[in-house]
């Protein structure tokens, strides 16, 4: 993670895959996930952060919760590791004959990444929902079957005002 400090001009580099803490857990269907997690200072109060490590170097799941400064680390450490547990349990899409569907809740939550890939989509970020990077093309495909509904769009920041753990807690 890089974070560049507007006011000074320093710029902090983090890498929680190579810092971080291993932490396994198991989803309901017995999956288990493999995750670094680790904490570093950012200017507003202190970033914890879980990485999912994977033996391709694919996206995978990513979590993170803003701490202030003088917060219980280790309480705010079990409350990520409570979302993990939350998330990993969740299913938005499956997979049905090759090709990725949106699962019968018709909701669907993610992170948008940057790739290197043009092999992969002719723009340069990915959704990734589940874990699973879904390139653009392949999300439209997934909506094709919902022309004529309404929708709702939402961009949250990755650590909303729900994961800040204030003081004390």
């Amino acid at each position: 993670m890089n974070y560049n400090n507007c006011n000074d001009d320093k710029v902090f580099i983090h890498s929680t895959l190579e810092s971080g803490e291993d932490f396994y857990i198991k989803d309901r269907w017995k999956r288990q996930y493999h995750f670094k997690i680790a904490s570093f200072l950012v200017p507003p109060g202190i970033m914890i952060e879980a990485l999912e490590v994977r033996k391709d170097n694919s996206s995978g799941h990513q979590f993170r919760i803003l701490s202030e400064w003088d917060a219980d680390i280790d309480a705010a450490t079990k409350k990520l590791e409570t979302i993990i547990k939350n998330k990993i349990n969740k299913r938005h899409l499956k997979r049905r004959h090759g090709q990725w569907e949106i699962e019968q809740y018709k909701t669907v939550e993610g992170r948008i990444e940057y790739i290197n890939d043009p092999s992969r989509t002719e723009f340069d970020r990915v959704f990734v929902i589940d874990g699973n990077e879904i390139s653009i093309e392949d999300f439209v495909k997934m909506l094709e079957c919902y022309e004529g509904w309404s929708f709702q769009f939402k961009i949250v920041d990755s650590c909303d005002e729900n994961n800040i753990i204030p003081p004390g807690d």
